[in-house]
């Protein structure tokens, strides 16, 4: 998610009302689940092509329910949705962001992304794993650390163009950050932990949305060819350098934006990250997606409340025709910290009627529906 999202969206597109029809049974929808979907990496271990298969199978049927941890490292906010309905989300999302404070490459960390307790414990309950990385690299100034490009002393002029190049000092920082995040995905490897791994995400940032426009992160901000560079780099380093076989890629679309994509030979699923969840426009987003991308599963990667526009109850998103693979609402920090009385992202009415849905799948089912 970009901190400074622009929630601000055009009041026309979300007052518009029309008819409740699921996906591929009106004229004009596209049906899914239909393709033959298949994993790019052909060494993928049985654990994830077992996974793959399970979501295969379920889309387009069910919508499996997702939570990302407050932060980095936890299950939090998964946590609050067990205390508000009594059951779990069936993927928690981590995110690499603070590996810089890990304590086993950083003597003074506050967390340590080596014990991986968390991981284990919620893939062994039924869990489906799923990791990010919000890619920190140091700011202009030499001191803070960011993921925002630009020329200003909080931001990174840190090239994305230089990091597939040998011997810069973009690449040498790359490769051994890089080394530390294949580290902990090995040690998920070996526990036959599969990840749902999304990296370099909403890459395009606002360039087709505003006037003025342009990347949030740094690995969009020397334009598309250059990301779809750096997303095969980290793909052909990940895979076959680390042979990391326990990995389903996903990348994310900022919508219009297909000159983006980095190929279907390196891509598994295809997100979408909608902070004005509303169900026609996110009934729009998704048949478009899946006109564009026929042969992939498409995702909402990440979803929540906006600051104006409240998300709709899933099963109005449903209704409206969505057939996303899965969901996965952001944290609230806040309201983890005590500072706020009800959760930003997702409350507890809206958890509460997701989880009153049959078709959405909680963790307790995961374990029944990978035999």
């Amino acid at each position: 998610m970009n901190r400074l999202l622009i929630f601000a969206m055009l009041a026309s597109l979300f007052s518009c009302s029309h008819a409740e029809s699921p996906v591929g049974t009106s004229t004009g929808e596209t049906a899914v689940g239909t393709a033959d979907y298949q994993l790019v990496n052909d060494k993928a271990t049985p654990e994830t092509k077992k996974l793959f298969a399970m979501l295969s199978d379920l889309y387009g049927k069910r919508i499996i329910s997702g939570t990302v941890a407050n932060v980095d490292w936890n299950t939090r906010d998964a946590e609050n949705v067990y205390k508000w309905t009594g059951r779990w989300p069936a993927i928690n999302v981590f995110d690499f962001i603070n590996i810089h404070a890990s304590r086993d490459v950083n003597p003074k960390g506050w967390l340590d992304y080596s014990d991986d307790t968390c991981v284990r414990e919620w893939h062994e309950a039924g869990g489906i794993v799923g990791c990010m990385w919000h890619w920190q690299v140091y700011a202009n100034d030499g001191v803070n650390l960011t993921c925002s490009p630009g020329t200003k002393p909080g931001e990174t002029s840190f090239d994305p163009s230089k990091v597939y190049q040998d011997g810069t000092d973009e690449n040498k920082v790359a490769v051994r950050q890089m080394n530390q995040v294949c580290g902990y995905l090995k040690k998920m490897q070996q526990r036959g932990i599969p990840v749902i791994w999304r990296p370099f995400h909403e890459a395009s940032g606002n360039t087709y949305e505003y006037e003025g426009g342009g990347a949030w992160f740094w690995w969009g901000a020397k334009g598309a060819e250059v990301y779809k560079k750096l997303w095969r780099w980290m793909y052909d380093y990940m895979v076959n350098k680390q042979g990391l076989n326990n990995l389903i890629w996903v990348w994310n679309s900022q919508m219009g934006d297909k000159d983006w994509y980095p190929g279907d030979d390196v891509v598994d699923i295809v997100g979408r990250d909608n902070y004005a969840a509303l169900q026609y426009p996110l009934m729009k987003e998704f048949k478009q997606l899946s006109e564009e991308y026929p042969n992939k599963m498409i995702t909402l990667a990440e979803c929540g409340n906006g600051d104006e526009v409240h998300m709709s109850l899933l099963s109005k998103i449903w209704a409206q025709g969505s057939r996303w693979l899965w969901f996965m609402t952001w944290y609230d920090g806040a309201y983890n910290d005590g500072k706020s009385e009800e959760h930003q992202f997702a409350n507890e009415a809206w958890w509460k009627d997701a989880f009153s849905q049959p078709y959405v799948v909680t963790r307790e089912q995961v374990k029944e529906l990978m035999k």
